[in-house]
């Protein structure tokens, strides 16, 4: 039994003291480290996709007015044509923003 215990023991001794240096290494440049390694990109990078899903959504928006003008002239075909323009763009926005949230938001 004594044998059991003492080998149980040993076996324990490791584990514990490589629980502790592990919390004592850990300081602010692991914190930044670690978001890096779970896939944050560079804020100019972020950046960027910001400003190009902030500039797909606007170009949506005014396919959108042109569209609504064409829809009051009558012409129904021309403006159907560019409501689906405006609708594959503004999926492009939402990508490009769906993207910023899951790489940029911190």
């Amino acid at each position: 039994m004594h044998k059991v215990l003492f080998f149980s023991i040993v076996l324990a001794l490791p584990v514990s003291s490589y629980a502790d240096s592990y919390k004592e290494k850990q300081n602010s440049n692991d914190v930044d480290l670690k978001k890096s390694e779970m896939g944050y990109w560079k804020p100019e990078d972020c950046r960027k996709v910001s400003e190009a899903s902030g500039l797909f959504l606007a170009i949506a928006g005014g396919l959108l007015e042109k569209s609504g003008k064409l829809r009051d002239q009558g012409k129904t075909k021309e403006a159907g044509k560019l409501f689906e323009a405006a609708l594959k763009v503004s999926e492009v926005a939402r990508n490009f923003a769906i993207n910023f949230q899951s790489y940029c938001k911190q």
